[in-house]
């Protein structure tokens, strides 16, 4: 413990919390002190540390704006029976000269004011914000796929999971959609296509620089090896065959891309 001597009007100070301690006077074995404190500093006697039950826990921020107004309105009115008998103590003490017991009834209605007002603060805060809901990308699939049913099929599938599906239902209007359009993240490429077929495409679209990075998935009845495409960054990034697993594709796909 440090014990510091202190005359009349002389202050201890306590730079860290913003907060000044001064002697007012010293009377008969009393000495009043003046504390000069920012709001969020709380300042009790030693004995008034156990009537925080008597206040009750601050209303959470998150409850209902109606219930915060009611439980304040009822500390409100809790707090102002305390000082009206406050007061009226006050007038009988002056009446009767008893000047110390004016002292120590002045001293608790200070203390009972600087505590509403802390609980005012916090009772009046604004609720937290909710932190932001991550915005997530939509994962965009090109479908080339030259039969109808299949391709519809498989493009509802994958839109029910969350991914944006374009269909083309050849090579070279795949290869039309590629230039023209935002790029996907991936196409998913049938091997045996009319006029441009799924080798062609899938090498079309690796010599385009507006497509570096662009996954291929091959889906197809066909072997890899009869197309003569090399099975990594440059060529095919996965080989699916037919009869294709949905379930199967569309876990390949949430690993190499994320979710959707």
């Amino acid at each position: 413990m440090l014990v510091l001597s202190r005359r009349p009007n002389e202050k201890i100070l306590f730079p860290s919390i913003s907060t000044a301690v001064q002697v007012l006077s010293i009377n008969r074995g009393t000495v009043r002190l003046g504390i000069e404190a920012p709001p969020e500093v709380t300042i009790l006697r030693n004995e008034l540390q156990a009537r925080s039950a008597e206040w009750g826990a601050p209303t959470p921020l998150a409850e209902p704006v109606e219930s915060r107004l009611r439980k304040l309105r009822h500390l409100l009115r809790n707090r102002l029976s305390v000082t009206t008998v406050g007061l009226g103590l006050l007038r009988q003490q002056a009446q009767a000269g008893l000047c110390d017991d004016m002292e120590r009834t002045i001293a608790k209605l200070e203390e009972e004011m600087h505590l509403f007002r802390q609980r005012l603060e916090i009772e009046a805060a604004e609720p937290p914000s909710p932190p932001p809901t991550p915005v997530r990308k939509t994962r965009k699939a090109l479908l080339v796929e030259d039969e109808e049913n299949e391709r519809e099929l498989l493009a509802a599938y994958l839109r029910l999971a969350g991914f944006a599906v374009d269909t083309a239902g050849d090579g070279c209007d795949a290869l039309d959609r590629l230039r023209a359009g935002e790029q996907p993240d991936v196409v998913l490429l049938d091997m045996g296509l009319p006029r441009c077929d799924g080798a062609t495409t899938a090498r079309e679209i690796r010599r385009d620089p507006a497509c570096g990075g662009l996954k291929i998935f091959a889906v197809s009845g066909h072997s890899p090896n009869e197309y003569g495409l090399d099975r990594d960054a440059g060529g095919i990034d996965r080989w699916f065959n037919k009869p294709l697993d949905p379930a199967v594709l569309l876990r390949e796909l949430t690993q190499e891309l994320g979710p959707a």
